[in-house]
């Protein structure tokens, strides 16, 4: 586009409004976002009544070791809300002592199999005068008990809004199903996919893997969430948008970890706040 005289002050308007609108829009989209968010986090202060973590995110600001848990400090742009076991708590260190145990346990059952697995290897490369590749000690061989105290000291809520296709894959022994026990008024659907142990079985090896407790709870326009299985302990949860005029069409909060904790969050939430979003 060409310029002249008079005519490029408002070429530069053009050009500014070219580039402002998509920057506008964008940070609009994300002020929305932040409000969702912060409204999902008010509804679930009677479930939540724990301290937030001081600015490293590691211990609750107050330092006390009292509660047992505490809830991250949402910045602007996230989208998940951050439920941590407090390590101050004694119940929650004593647990981690004995998780640690287990885990040592099973790391050391995973070093000795390297030993062995690294002598056979020597052995058949002075046989045969060919080299082989031997399995190494790594975060995956502390096993079940690894993994396990991992989804025991969180639950993590992720929020997602307006999406066309909400598609969660899960890796699990266990299909996701519509809960019967969770009802949640106003909610299209519960999924729920229990924690549970698996055997995947690669090169001649099998291994357990852990899966942390899920729960999908799903809101507004929404086709009713399809459960596809997609491989052995894969699946594949998908909800499809349906049409809806409202600002906020649909909603889906993802929590995962402490099975316990999710539970309570689920029955104490004020859900009334939650699906007020959607008018």
């Amino acid at each position: 586009m060409k310029c002249w005289g008079a005519q490029v002050l408002g070429c530069l308007l053009v050009g500014s409004a070219m580039f402002v609108l998509p920057a506008t829009a964008a940070a609009q989209a994300g002020d929305a976002g932040d409000r969702i968010v912060a409204a999902v986090r008010a509804a679930m202060v009677p479930a939540l009544p724990f301290p937030e973590t001081d600015h490293t995110g590691s211990v609750p600001a107050d330092h006390s070791p009292e509660p047992a848990w505490m809830v991250r400090s949402v910045a602007a742009g996230e989208r998940s809300i951050e439920v941590m076991a407090n390590p101050l708590n004694q119940v929650n260190q004593a647990r981690a002592v004995r998780a640690m145990a287990q885990i040592g346990a099973a790391v050391d059952a995973a070093q000795r199999r390297a030993e062995a697995q690294y002598e056979r290897a020597v052995a058949e490369a002075k046989r045969t005068g060919r080299s082989q590749d031997v399995d190494g000690v790594g975060l995956s061989d502390e096993g079940v008990a690894g993994a396990r105290i991992d989804a025991e000291a969180h639950v993590t809520i992720d929020v997602d809004f307006n999406q066309p296709s909400y598609t969660t894959t899960i890796e699990t022994a266990v299909a996701p199903a519509a809960s019967r026990q969770v009802v949640i008024a106003g909610a299209l659907a519960v999924i729920t996919v229990p924690s549970n142990v698996f055997q995947v079985s690669t090169a001649g090896r099998t291994d357990e893997r852990f899966c942390q407790s899920e729960t999908i709870v799903y809101f507004g326009a929404l086709a009713a969430p399809d459960v596809r299985k997609r491989a052995d302990h894969q699946f594949e949860v998908v909800a499809a948008a349906a049409d809806s005029v409202a600002a906020v069409k649909s909603l889906a909060l993802r929590f995962r970890g402490n099975e316990i904790l999710i539970a309570e969050i689920l029955r104490k939430t004020d859900w009334t706040q939650v699906q007020a979003l959607l008018h």
